[in-house]
């Protein structure tokens, strides 16, 4: 028996803890779980149970927070030590909030996994910034600290040390799968007109390979024909597979073929395999039962039946439309499926929805097959990451472009907001185009294209009859329908509020000559530039109204902390919704928030979003006269 050695030493831990009691502080700020007493100028109080931490940080213009890195201090024990204790901060919080026992121990559990997770991000081996400028993108994904916004963003329950240091993306391992031959009788194959199964095959395999292969199957004394050939993760096949489908696997209807030939490498999702030997060739999604930031990351069923037809109607859309060839967008196809059923999980309604989502695959099209020799591509989840010397890929990106900061930020908007909006505007069509949902083709950093991902999972519709989806296929009656202002939260929540208020604060650090309203400023200006340009689309533009005041604010921490806590659940689980906040590229608030700033510049504050001008801000904008400024 072998046995995973800790591969960090007590730098590395200690590092991680802090950061991720920074982050903590951040988010719980802004999902209005604790509060803090603001003592002066930009140093605050919080008071969590029998602990008081210190800090130094600003609250920006659209309610989130910056905590000034290495400032939070334990003052428990009369002392002014940097917090670095995970545990402590951990316990205190649970305590303070009043979060259930049983959701305290297993968030305990998963913060962890976390910790441990980000300690190994302190490795001084790992790659710089500089790196997006000629990494290819497999590489760049490895950089990466996996969602801003979830505090446990790195749990991974149900893998052990082992399948960490095996599994990780983080870790950038290079992984085999082992193929199958199921049985036809067990699985359904769908896919788009040009992938039938056995053009897949030939694309997937070396000829030598396809013919090994199916001497397995020959030797077994069993028809070729009746199976389909189908990758599974090593993790999955031995922690659920092999029990669940044994008396499948003794009766020949599924026969274990061999390890593959190629190598991948896992992508931010762990499930999603990256061909690092073939690069042309698809990605694999594969379900991995491990509970992971919201959800568990399986492949549900139906969906993964309904994904290529739906890459079909996509790839039409994009073919006939001239807007969105002009924008440079790529849709990544979710080009052929395989769904495995289980004899016993599926016949229980109501089950939970893990049991549902144990066995199949997705192919997806590879981006090397879109990208130029000139360019380069990345992850746009890398646009947040900052190197273990300080140094930014958003601001690697911009120097090696050549243009200024606002000026590359107006050609990245351009980019990446254009396309979404003709989508929804057009076909009332909503991505959810968060940093792992989404790449950035670049040229010498230099913003070119926007690459979209994850359809069938993400994608919504508007519940009304446009006639631009006429031609929906049957297969889409399960992508969720929604108001047109509902379906535009799509872009505020998935982009502004997942994504961008992130870059945000990247982009300000890096660039203190310019100020956040600056930053939204240059968004809402690439907006205005689009519906300038359509006139024709102006009652669709007024239907969603982009540009309106308020949005909902959504809030993914507390659905953990209080709601589904870590149930399994027949559903997966919903986000909780507070009170509006306001949208920071409309243009009244901006007016609002310019009229703020240029009052706080008379009293000489030299940072806009320094904390009491921000929170006479906030104060401000619940009285009577700014919802008045708002509605005139």
């Amino acid at each position: 028996m072998t046995f995973a050695t800790l591969q960090i030493n007590q730098q590395q831990w200690r590092a991680a803890g802090q950061r991720l009691i920074e982050m903590a502080i951040a988010e719980f700020l802004y999902e209005e779980i604790i509060q803090v007493e603001h003592l002066s100028e930009n140093r605050f109080e919080l008071k969590l149970a029998d602990r008081c931490y210190q800090f130094e940080g600003y609250q920006y213009l659209l309610g989130h927070w910056q905590i000034q890195s290495g400032s939070v201090r334990d003052m428990t024990a009369g002392t002014e030590a940097v917090a670095w204790n995970l545990h402590h901060f951990i316990a205190a919080f649970s305590e303070q909030a009043q979060v259930k026992a049983f959701t305290r121990a297993y968030l305990i559990k998963e913060m962890n996994n976390t910790w441990l997770a980000e300690a190994h991000l302190f490795d001084p081996k790992r790659l710089p910034s500089q790196a997006v400028l000629t990494a290819p993108h497999h590489q760049i994904e490895g950089m990466l600290r996996g969602h801003p916004w979830l505090i446990m963003s790195k749990g991974r329950m149900g893998f052990g040390y082992d399948d960490y240091l095996n599994a990780a993306p983080e870790l950038s391992p290079e992984v085999k799968v082992l193929w199958l031959a199921v049985h036809r009788d067990l699985a359904q194959y769908r896919s788009t007109n040009e992938w039938h199964a056995q053009a897949l095959y030939q694309h997937e395999f070396d000829p030598s390979e396809l013919q090994q292969f199916e001497q397995v199957l020959q030797d077994k004394q069993v028809n070729t024909h009746d199976y389909f050939l189908i990758p599974v993760h090593d993790w999955q096949w031995n922690q659920w597979l092999v029990a669940t489908y044994a008396n499948e696997i003794v009766d020949q209807r599924i026969i274990e073929l061999g390890m593959s030939h190629d190598a991948y490498i896992p992508m931010q999702s762990i499930r999603t395999l990256c061909n690092t030997t073939q690069a042309q060739r698809h990605y694999i999604k594969l379900p991995v039962s491990i509970f992971n930031t919201a959800v568990y990351r399986g492949l549900p069923s139906k969906r993964n039946l309904a994904a290529p037809v739906v890459t079909q109607w996509l790839k039409q859309i994009h073919v006939q439309d001239h807007d969105l060839q002009k924008s440079g967008v790529i849709f990544l196809g979710e080009v052929a499926s395989l769904t495995i059923q289980q004899p016993c999980f599926d016949q229980i309604e109501s089950a939970p929805y893990q049991f549902k989502e144990l066995f199949g695959c997705l192919w997806r099209e590879s981006v090397d097959a879109y990208v130029k020799p000139h360019q380069q591509v990345l992850s746009q989840a890398a646009l947040l990451h900052v190197d273990l010397d300080g140094n930014s890929v958003l601001k690697t990106l911009i120097e090696a472009s050549g243009l200024d900061p606002l000026a590359w930020l107006r050609c990245f908007a351009d980019v990446c907001i254009h396309p979404l909006l003709i989508c929804l505007y057009k076909y009332g069509l909503a991505f959810s185009p968060h940093g792992e949902n989404s790449m950035l083709v670049h040229e010498q950093g230099l913003p070119k294209a926007m690459v979209l991902k994850d359809f069938v999972d993400d994608i919504n519709l508007v519940d009304e009859d446009f006639p631009e989806l006429k031609n929906l296929p049957a297969e889409a009656d399960l992508l969720l329908r929604h108001p047109a202002q509902e379906l535009s939260h799509f872009i505020f929540t998935g982009l502004f509020m997942v994504h961008y208020r992130y870059i945000c604060n990247v982009f300000l650090k890096e660039y203190s000559q310019h100020r956040e309203i600056e930053f939204w400023q240059t968004i809402s200006e690439s907006i205005e530039a689009l519906h300038q340009a359509h006139p024709e689309l102006s009652q669709r533009i007024a239907k969603f109204d982009i540009f309106r005041a308020k949005f909902d604010k959504i809030c993914l921490n507390r659905v953990r902390l209080f709601t589904t806590s870590y149930n399994d659940e027949a559903e997966r689980p919903v986000p909780v919704f507070l009170d509006p906040i306001f949208n920071p590229v409309s243009p009244d608030t901006l007016k609002i928030w310019r009229n703020r700033t240029q009052y706080a510049d008379q009293y000489h504050i030299q940072n806009s979003a320094h904390a009491a001008d921000t929170d006479q801000i906030h104060k401000d904008e619940s009285s009577p006269d700014f919802q008045g400024t708002l509605s005139a």
